[in-house]
């Protein structure tokens, strides 16, 4: 019995073997003429036995040259994406046929095209989480500055309130000497009279000057009060900041991992379908 002869025969246990997914066929090259074929169940070519090649069949004919083909069948062909392989059959050093295959690949081609749509999601994850971890660290960098400002003022607050209190022992001395005056007014009597209202005005500027004092040492208290809740408010949002850097730094690393293994399942999925 021929080799060829031998191999039709088997095919139907070759089609058992591979759970009858794929396509087998056993060619015979010197009359082009397909000896044996047996359909997949998603897959079907279309041949018959005695059926003439077809001449556009790529992968029966390169194993008529004495190569091992494999190639990749697009889904408009035959309604499904087929991995067509084929060997030639030998007998005296001579190659008289091919055995071919077809294994439907559709679910594999999906499969690598999710991997592909989560390889995006992950980059574009991680393009986001870049971006927030910049912001973040620009949000750390502008609070620790308003911080620092609001310590700034704070003190420029307390220089204040040194030039507030000369300003009000001025008040008080300018008082006294009005005071003075006056009562040196009254013993000069009717000389004394012009010399009098001055010193009266100087008292009343006097008594201005200390209630405009306690009006501004009362707003400087309220600053100094917004300030120190600015400064606890930012301080708050330093340590969140912090705190959200962090958890950013974290997702980041996680973030990587999915994208090492997204690249491993891509690759893993790509020599699978060679």
């Amino acid at each position: 019995m021929k080799i060829i002869e031998a191999l039709a025969l088997s095919a139907p246990y070759i089609h058992l073997a591979l759970k009858q997914e794929a396509i087998v066929a056993v060619i015979e090259k010197e009359s082009e003429t397909v000896i044996k074929y047996l359909a997949g169940k998603r897959v079907d070519s279309g041949y018959q036995d005695g059926q003439k090649v077809n001449a556009n069949d790529q992968n029966v004919y390169i194993a008529f040259t004495g190569q091992n083909a494999d190639v990749v069948i697009p889904k408009d062909v035959y309604g499904v994406a087929i991995n067509a392989f084929s060997f030639p059959i030998r007998e005296n050093g001579q190659v008289v046929g091919a055995l071919a295959f077809g294994l439907p690949i559709d679910n594999e081609l999906k499969l690598e095209d999710y991997m592909s749509t989560m390889d995006n999601i992950v980059n574009n994850l991680q393009d986001k989480v870049h971006t927030i971890a910049s912001h973040s660290e620009e949000l750390a960098a502008t609070s620790e500055e308003i911080n620092k400002q609001a310590q700034h003022a704070l003190e420029d607050s307390e220089k204040t309130n040194d030039v507030t209190d000369l300003i009000k022992s001025i008040s008080r001395q300018t008082n006294l000497l009005g005071l003075n005056a006056s009562i040196e007014a009254a013993r000069a009597g009717q000389h004394g009279a012009g010399f009098n209202i001055v010193a009266q005005e100087v008292r009343k500027l006097s008594f201005e000057t200390s209630s405009a004092t306690e009006n501004i040492e009362a707003s400087l208290r309220n600053i100094n009060r917004n300030l120190e809740n600015l400064k606890q408010n930012m301080g708050q949002i330093n340590d969140a900041t912090n705190e959200q850097a962090q958890l950013v730094q974290d997702f980041s690393e996680i973030i990587e991992e999915l994208t090492v293994l997204s690249r491993e399942m891509k690759g893993f999925m790509h020599d699978a379908l060679k």
